[in-house]
């Protein structure tokens, strides 16, 4: 297979989570009706099926767990019958659908267009981003949230609170959480469709949501397949974790970070010394000239617990990094080195190296106004990330 055929066949297997402009979807919130019709259609399934596992020896939390090709029940009697109270239903086959027509092995991008949204930058904290909170009590509460690491997106969570629909005895809990696993849904829950809370437990709740919605100092970084739609890498992208790399001092690293692991220094004869500063998660090198002033030369990310330039972070996937940057502009010099955009010689490019053991390398390069060059390096290894090196071009 050619360079360039791998690489789109590589792409197609991204998720591709395109940032709308606007911050409002036209989708609406989650319905209770909708979830629990939805419900009831796999109860009806269930029904006329036989479970695959013994529901009277599977007692759960949930209640009994009633196991089926098609999905997986949770009940409050071992008898799967019309009166038997169904507590939550979890599909994890492709072939199922779920609510909105949303499915297993969807993109992220599709599951979060199916539903009302207000946060399409998923604007919030490293953990979570609210997507929306309509507070209509004491009548009702329905909110949706994203809990990630970072920019890895773990599951999104839609939930319903209604004290209509209980008679006044107390409010609904029910709710509909994706799981997220590389980028794509792996499964969907429809849970609490018994469940009850109380009005205390209610206004706790919509506390906690607008705890989470305050936050607005992490967003999703933007990622298309269409390349040209991204910025090249620049300035901004040298102010990651808290760091500014274009003005790094060791002094600041250190007030940040914390006491190094290490700091040595080698004394470079005339020309001044090399120091070397070892955290946690990073290891830096500063450039001490005789008789100048101390600054940044390398920085390299040593653990999946930091995040480089663009949030991007060691075990992430070539199609998750490949598009958060600009790409398309070139072609391929060569049997296995593709120019994105730019060219080296002027200091602002990317590049891509692919090899024919699934490894590859992304350079980006930009000029600084004072005419410095810095130069991204990421190289992966079986097509995840494994080396992120940011470092001063001589």
């Amino acid at each position: 297979m050619k360079m360039k055929s791998l690489l789109l066949v590589l792409l197609s297997l991204l998720l591709c989570m395109t940032f709308a402009s606007a911050e409002e979807s036209e989708a609406d919130t989650l319905l209770l009706s909708e979830l629990t019709e939805w419900a009831a259609r796999y109860q009806q399934r269930a029904i006329a099926s036989q479970p695959l596992n013994d529901p009277k020896k599977s007692l759960t939390s949930d209640g009994y767990e009633f196991i089926y090709e098609f999905a997986t029940l949770y009940a409050d009697k071992p008898v799967m019958k019309a009166d038997t109270v169904v507590s939550a239903v979890v599909i994890t086959s492709a072939d199922e659908e779920g609510p909105r027509g949303v499915s297993v092995d969807d993109a992220v991008a599709v599951a979060l267009s199916a539903f009302y949204n207000e946060n399409a930058l998923l604007r919030g904290s490293h953990d979570s981003a609210v997507l929306y909170l309509i507070d209509l009590m004491p009548e009702s509460l329905q909110w949706a949230e994203v809990q990630r690491d970072g920019q890895r997106i773990q599951t999104i969570q839609y939930a319903v609170h209604d004290q209509m629909s209980t008679g006044g005895d107390g409010y609904t809990d029910a709710g509909l959480i994706l799981t997220v696993q590389d980028g794509t849904v792996s499964a969907i829950r429809a849970y609490g469709l018994d469940a009850r809370i109380s009005f205390d437990a209610a206004y706790a709740v919509l506390d906690q949501m607008r705890a989470a919605a305050a936050a607005q100092d992490y967003v999703q970084v933007p990622q298309s397949r269409d390349g040209a739609a991204l910025e090249k890498f620049g300035g901004a992208d040298l102010m990651f974790s808290g760091l500014d790399f274009a003005s790094l001092t060791a002094d600041e690293a250190m007030a940040l970070l914390g006491a190094p692991i290490a700091d040595s220094v080698v004394d470079d004869g005339e020309s001044g010394s090399i120091r070397t500063l070892s955290f946690a998660d990073c290891e830096m090198t500063f450039l001490c000239p005789a008789g100048g002033k101390e600054h940044i030369y390398m920085l390299m990310v040593t653990t999946a617990g930091m995040e480089g330039p663009r949030a991007v972070r060691l075990g992430d996937t070539f199609p998750e990094v490949f598009n958060r940057f600009r790409n398309g502009e070139g072609a391929f010099d060569g049997v296995s080195r593709e120019i994105l955009y730019g060219s080296e010689a002027s200091g602002e490019f990317g590049t891509a190296e692919y090899g024919s053991d699934a490894s590859a390398t992304l350079r980006y390069g930009l000029v600084l106004e004072d005419g410095q060059r810095v130069v991204l390096h990421m190289t992966f290894t079986a097509m995840e990330l494994s080396e992120i090196m940011l470092y001063v071009a001589e």
